[in-house]
C-alpha cells in the first residue's frame, strides 16, 4: 500500500491540527505578557482580551446549539479558522482596548466555530470501531505539539531579544492555514461517505430536533463536560500550581515538572488506555478517569502534610494519574458524546458540550481558589477529591440510566 493510501484524510486533520496546535504553544505563555506590555492595553486590556474571547466562544456555541446559526460542518470550520487567523494576526499590532477587543472576539468566535466542527468532521471520516483510537490519538497528537511549541517559544526567548514574541503570534496565523485546507480536502470525503451512508439506507436527514429535545439527549455529556472541566482540567492548570507554589513551598520549577510529567504519560501510555478500554463502554472510562484524579487528589492531600520529598513525591503521583485520567477521558468522551445524538445534530450537541467546558474553565479556578483560601494545602486536594468522587456516582447513575433505556437485543 502506498504512503498516500495510508495517509488518510482525517490524518492529514490531526498532523495539521497538531501544525496549528504547536504554533498555539508558541504564543501559550507569552499572550499575557505581550499585551500587558503595550503602554495602550496594560493588564486591564489582558482581562478586556481573555473576557472577550471567553463571551464570544460561548456566545457562538449557544447561538449553534440553539439552531440560530445554521452552517455546513466544513463551512463552519473553516470560517472559524479564518477568524482565528484575524485574531492572532491582529495581536503583533495590538495598541489600545478597543483593538484588545478586536482580537479577542475574532479568536473566540473563531476557536467557537472550528471547535463545534472539528469532531463532526472527524466523526465522518472514521468508522465507529475506530472512533476511540482516533479521538485518542489527536487527543495526544495535541498535547504534544501545544508542549512543544511552548518549550521552543521559551528556547527561543532565551537566546533571541523580546522583540522576537510578536513573530510568534504571526507564526500562529499563519500555522492554522493548513488545518483550512486540510478541512476542505476532508470536507470532500466526508461528503462521499454521507451519500453512500444514505444510499445504503443509513442516513439521518431530517429537521432539526427541537431545542428541548437535543438538551434531553445531550444534557448527560453536557453535565460531566461541565464537571470534568470545573474539578479536573481547571484545576490541573491554575490551582495546582498555585497550592504547590504557595501553601506547599515547592518552588516554580516544580510546576514545570508537573506540567512535562503530564505529556510524557499522555504520548506514552495514550495508545495503551486506549486498548485496554476497547470493547468498554465510554461512561465506563468517564468513571475510571474521574477516579484517578480523585486518588490523585487524595495522594497530594495525604503527603501535603509531610517533609518536602514526600510533598513532591505527592504531586508527581497526582501529576501521573491525571494523564493517565486524560487518556481515559480523551477515548470516551467524544464517542460517547456521538453516541447520544443523531449524526445531523452532532455539530449542536459538540458545541453544548464545548460551552460547558467554556464555563468550567472560566469558573473553575475559583473553586480551587476559594478552597486556597483556607491556607490548608490537605483542604484543597482533599475538597477536589469530593467533588470528584461526586462526579463518579453521577456518571455511574447517568451509565445505569442509559443501559436501562437501551432497546433488549433481538432474540436469535
Amino acid at each position: 500500500m502506498s504512503l498516500r493510501g495510508r495517509f488518510r484524510p482525517v490524518d492529514r486533520l490531526i498532523v495539521t491540527h497538531g501544525l496549528s496546535s504547536f504554533c498555539l504553544g508558541l504564543v501559550f505563555p507569552y499572550t499575557a505578557i505581550h499585551l500587558a506590555a503595550q503602554p495602550g492595553v496594560g493588564t486591564g486590556g489582558v482581562a478586556l482580551f481573555y473576557g472577550a474571547a471567553g463571551v464570544a466562544n460561548l456566545a457562538v456555541a449557544l447561538l449553534l446549539t440553539g439552531g440560530v446559526l445554521r452552517l455546513p460542518r466544513v463551512t463552519l470550520g473553516v470560517l472559524g479558522t479564518l477568524l482565528w487567523f484575524v485574531g492572532y494576526l491582529t495581536m503583533p499590532f495590538v495598541s489600545s482596548h478597543a483593538l484588545a477587543l478586536v482580537a479577542g472576539v475574532a479568536i473566540g468566535c473563531g476557536q467557537g466555530g472550528f471547535l463545534a466542527a472539528i469532531v463532526p468532521l472527524v466523526n465522518s471520516l472514521v468508522t465507529a470501531e475506530e472512533r476511540r483510537k482516533v479521538f485518542a490519538r489527536r487527543y495526544a497528537v495535541l498535547n504534544a505539539t501545544l508542549a512543544a511549541g511552548s518549550l521552543v517559544a521559551g528556547a527561543l526567548t532565551l537566546v533571541l531579544p523580546r522583540g522576537v514574541i510578536p513573530y510568534f503570534f504571526v507564526a500562529n496565523a499563519v500555522g492554522i492555514l493548513p488545518l483550512t485546507l486540510a478541512m476542505l480536502i476532508a470536507g470532500r470525503h466526508a461528503r462521499a461517505a454521507d451519500e453512500e451512508k444514505e444510499k445504503a439506507g443509513g442516513g439521518e436527514d431530517g429537521p432539526l430536533l427541537p431545542m428541548a429535545a437535543l438538551v434531553r439527549l445531550a444534557m448527560p455529556a453536557a453535565a460531566v463536560q461541565l464537571a470534568v472541566f470545573l474539578f479536573g482540567f481547571s484545576q490541573f492548570e491554575a490551582t495546582a500550581p498555585l497550592v504547590s507554589e504557595r501553601l506547599m513551598q515547592m518552588g516554580l520549577f516544580v510546576v514545570s515538572i508537573l506540567l512535562a510529567v503530564n505529556v510524557v504519560v499522555i504520548v506514552s501510555t495514550q495508545r495503551l488506555v486506549t486498548r485496554l478500554l476497547e470493547g468498554r463502554p465510554e461512561t465506563d472510562g468517564l468513571r475510571i478517569a474521574v477516579g484517578l484524579w480523585t486518588v490523585g487528589y487524595a495522594v497530594a492531600g495525604a503527603m501535603a502534610f509531610l517533609p518536602y520529598g514526600f510533598r513532591l513525591t505527592g504531586l508527581l503521583v497526582y501529576a501521573v494519574l491525571f494523564a493517565l485520567g486524560e487518556c481515559a477521558y480523551s477515548c470516551s468522551f467524544h464517542p460517547w458524546l456521538i453516541s447520544l445524538v443523531p449524526d445531523r445534530e452532532l455539530t449542536r450537541a459538540n458545541a453544548l458540550a464545548n460551552s460547558m467546558m467554556g464555563v468550567g474553565n472560566f469558573a473553575g479556578p475559583s473553586i480551587g481558589v476559594a478552597l486556597a483560601v483556607t491556607g490548608s494545602a490537605p483542604v484543597v486536594w482533599f475538597g477536589l477529591g469530593l467533588c470528584c468522587t461526586l462526579i463518579t456516582v453521577a456518571v455511574g447513575l447517568l451509565a445505569r440510566r442509559q443501559a436501562a433505556k437501551a432497546p433488549a437485543p433481538a432474540a436469535a
